[in-house]
């Protein structure tokens, strides 16, 4: 049993895009007009569907959970989020990482929220530090071999370092050792493999803390958890100000890289995404420039599992809310672009039923 619930009344401009795309002989309703309008309803199918979450998103799954009890309750059905630990069983799974299928057969996948990879440090003396990719690869490949470095010191103007070997941690989440070294390819600077380990799942439990002296390759989620100092990425200098070009993992840098991110459908499977570094980047709303992007970013993805369902592809779409989005943008996540919301939307709202005006 479902229902849809009305927020509030459509826009002129959504109506209006509503009818012509919904003539007799028009083809299916456009995915971002379809979007709009599942924002100014609940879709509520009744039972309680299991979530798998990451560690770090146990507090948010707790407050989206009481968010679809608040919405989707008497005289609606009664659609309920039971919120998991990782690595379980569960109707759907939210991870970074490739599933164990024993525990989740994969129905439909599509992006969730965005994470970067990061090089987390540990100086006493440094408030800040820039790295260029090609001395970050020097550092891994062990050819730069102590903070004082002359190489290093010409990225930080201004700041001294002391005689202090550079410790290497090995071991690097995986997804984001993929994504820097998908981004510092292309500036011709790859990573060593054989300096990395890659790990899954480094978590809170289980980060061990960084001596001084020592650099660390970790996804900016832990970073931010454990509020970890990271260098931002020295691009140059500026040709006419000689001020440097910094890509910082921050909240703008990866959401101007989000802006960059080029949807891939996969069939009725899912949705991939792919980072184009010849689209301009887009400013935010309210902000006179995009910023400069940190490309370093990766999805994590919300997978359907096991048999089709439309209670549980009603749970994905609640998760793929402009609120429950916004959730993330406040947490040590950053949220999906809209374009590939709207795709990820299209994808996981399949068999439930099409969205429906108010009566005039």
């Amino acid at each position: 049993m479902f229902s849809k619930k009305i927020r509030n009344g459509l826009s002129v401009i959504l109506a209006a895009s509503l009818a012509l795309s919904l003539t007799a002989c028009d083809p299916p309703m456009p995915p971002d007009v379809e979007a709009q309008i599942l924002e100014q309803t609940y879709t509520c199918v009744e039972g309680n569907t299991t979530v798998s979450l990451p560690e770090s998103m146990t507090d948010l799954g707790f407050q989206w959970a009481d968010s679809l009890t608040f919405s989707c309750v008497d005289p609606e059905p009664a659609m309920t989020l039971e919120m998991l630990g990782e690595s379980v069983a569960a109707d759907i799974s939210v991870s970074a990482y490739a599933l164990d299928t024993a525990l989740c057969t994969p129905l439909a996948t599509v992006p969730f929220a965005l994470d970067a990879g990061e090089f987390a440090y540990q100086l006493s003396e440094a408030g800040s530090l820039n790295l260029s990719p090609k001395t970050i690869a020097a550092i891994f490949k062990g050819e730069i071999t102590n903070w004082n470095d002359p190489k290093i010191a010409d990225e930080n103007p201004g700041s001294v370092f002391s005689d202090l070997p550079i410790i290497v941690r090995k071991d690097a989440d995986e997804q984001a050792l993929k994504s820097v070294n998908s981004w510092f390819s292309r500036l011709d600077a790859a990573l060593p493999d054989s300096a990395f380990e890659p790990t899954q799942n480094v978590n809170l439990s289980t980060f061990v803390p960084l001596e001084e002296g020592e650099i660390a390759l970790v996804q900016h989620s832990l970073s931010m958890q454990l509020g970890l100092m990271s260098a931002a990425i020295y691009l140059g200098a500026d040709k006419e100000t000689q001020e440097p070009i910094l890509a910082i993992s921050d909240t703008f840098g990866v959401a101007s890289a989000a802006t960059q991110l080029v949807a891939k459908k996969q069939g009725t499977t899912g949705v991939t995404m792919e980072l184009d570094p010849n689209i301009e980047p887009v400013a935010q709303a309210g902000m006179e420039d995009a910023g400069i992007p940190y490309q370093a970013i990766y999805p994590v993805n919300l997978t359907i599992c096991g048999e089709d369902s439309l209670l549980h592809r009603a749970g994905a779409l609640f998760l793929l809310r402009l609120d429950s989005q916004g959730a993330l943008a406040a947490s040590v996540y950053n949220p999906l672009s809209e374009q590939i919301r709207v795709e990820s939307l299209a994808m996981v709202r399949k068999g439930l039923p099409l969205p429906e005006l108010p009566a005039e």
